[in-house]
């Protein structure tokens, strides 16, 4: 790239971040005539203000009766819709498809605009991670809070960002340890050589006083799970999560440890669907009431499902691929004509069903559920997965508010920042989303996103916009960096 070209995209970035910094320092905000929906249960309350003072909420009420302070920012949203500020808990932002060199720029302005003041990323690169939190939290970088596993621990493979391969018990420990020390928030694990390699970790997360979450371990049930303090189940399906309801569990938990250690999909394939099949609903029930006797959530990702199972609705004129490097967009266009990706999705429509058997039974009993979107998988685009997460969710039998409860008012609870977040309250840090229409009505609402307040700082459409436009051309910038190498 010739000197030239950096100079707009860089004089964008430091307006984004001097607006960025300027809004947040500002000492009151008020949004006057606003239909307020606090995610508590409450009914929406109509033509209320909400003062911000400092990045918290001071003050909420009739519009009538609030005094605005004449030095305050006021904002008149007539027949808009304030939401506490959605929170993406099952995302990968610095590693595997998201490399840190270009998804700091292109995926936190992405997200923001999206209404998701924050994230907890499921397995990335930790030192990125901690250093884009520092910046978010202290205002030096639009972006959503930032809550980080840093590398998934995993059975095999090498050391990578994004990966820490474990081999037996001691590694468990070590690795929780070092991650620990590094100052990951929790661990995250995909995958663990043995039952003995699992409770260690456990038992050390324990003594270490840091929680630990991911996918269920094929040698483990979600009871003894549960029973160790796993704080939340990841998925259903490459959790194997219905083997836990499964009358052949005995039979089958075997065969898929031996079908995953010689890399035999069809056989692996042939057993989640047998579990399925022999779901045994008392069973079932035993291990849902472990699930919240000990306070175990699960993020059932069904999006990612939903877009991975029926590539024949992907589009390859995706406005969104332009959030995408070009060459990653390629090649998720390339995927259209691999067999192999057709027949796992074949395979994946077929088995999805049982998922959203398992959410709606689930949620009916009171296991608390995360809304997590599994971005960025491809086509599972940052943002627009977790909505369409929410979506699916309802279609699962949630209603509308206990899908916007789920992302808001949950993931404050999961976090045990319910004092501080999750909820429209006076005392509660100001990230908020005004939406153009009732999400209450329609989830599908919930993308009608007309301004977004992330810890005071006020972001109109147009500046989401900005954000936006900046964020496609970072991304493709980065096809001009590769050409040039």
């Amino acid at each position: 790239m010739k000197p030239g070209k950096l100079i707009l995209p860089l004089l964008l970035t430091l307006l984004l971040v001097v607006s960025f910094s300027s809004a947040a320092t500002s000492s009151k905000l008020v949004i006057t005539h606003v239909t307020v929906i606090d995610a508590t249960g409450r009914l929406p309350l109509p033509d209320q203000t909400v003062l911000i003072d400092g990045g918290r909420i001071a003050a909420i009420g009739a519009s009538a009766s609030i005094t605005v302070p004449k030095e305050a920012r006021t904002i008149d949203a007539s027949g808009k819709f304030i939401v506490p500020g959605f929170w993406d808990m099952h995302v990968h932002i610095a590693g595997l498809n998201a490399d840190p060199s270009w998804s700091k720029q292109v995926l936190l302005p992405l997200l923001l605009a999206n209404g998701i003041t924050g994230v907890r990323d499921m397995g990335g690169d930790l030192d990125a991670l901690l250093s884009w939190q520092r910046d978010v939290e202290s205002g030096a970088a639009p972006g959503p809070h930032i809550v980080a596993a840093g590398p998934f621990l995993a059975s095999s493979g090498k050391r990578t960002p994004e990966q820490y391969p474990v081999a037996n018990a001691d590694e468990a420990r070590a690795a929780v340890d070092e991650l620990k020390k590094r100052g990951a928030n929790f661990i995250k694990i995909i995958s663990m050589p043995s039952r003995d390699a699992f409770f260690a970790l456990a038992d050390e997360c324990k003594k270490q006083n840091i929680r630990f979450a991911g996918h269920l371990p094929f040698e483990i049930g979600a009871a003894e799970a549960s029973d160790v303090g796993m704080h939340s189940i990841e998925h259903f399906l490459y959790s194997a999560f219905a083997l836990s309801f499964s009358g052949k569990e005995a039979e089958l938990r075997p065969r898929l440890m031996q079908a995953e250690k010689s890399s035999d999909t069809t056989a692996w394939e042939q057993i989640a669907h047998e579990a399925d099949a022999t779901y045994n609903a008392e069973k079932a029930a035993a291990v849902i009431q472990t699930l919240k006797k000990n306070g175990t959530w699960v993020t059932p990702t069904l999006a990612s499902l939903d877009i991975t199972s029926h590539p024949e609705n992907w589009k390859t004129d995706d406005p969104l691929l332009s959030f995408v490097p070009p060459a990653m967009a390629k090649e998720w266009r390339d995927s259209f004509d691999d067999p192999q990706m057709k027949r796992h999705a074949a395979w994946l429509g077929r088995q999805a069903s049982n998922d959203w058997k398992l959410t709606a039974e689930l949620h009916r009993a009171g296991v608390p559920l995360l809304v997590g979107s599994d971005s960025l998988d491809p086509f599972v685009f940052p943002g627009d997965s977790f909505h369409h997460e929410l979506s699916e969710l309802v279609r699962a039998g949630f209603t509308p508010m206990e899908a916007l409860q789920s992302a808001t008012r949950g993931a404050a609870q999961f976090l045990g920042r319910e004092k501080e977040l999750g909820t429209v309250e006076t005392g509660h840090v100001a990230d908020l989303v005004l939406l153009s229409a009732n999400p209450v009505e329609n989830i599908a609402n919930t993308r009608k996103v007309w301004a977004v307040v992330r810890k005071g700082a006020f972001y109109d459409r147009a500046a989401l916009d900005s954000l936006l436009e900046q964020a496609k051309k970072e991304a493709a910038n980065v096809r001009e960096e590769k050409e040039k190498q």
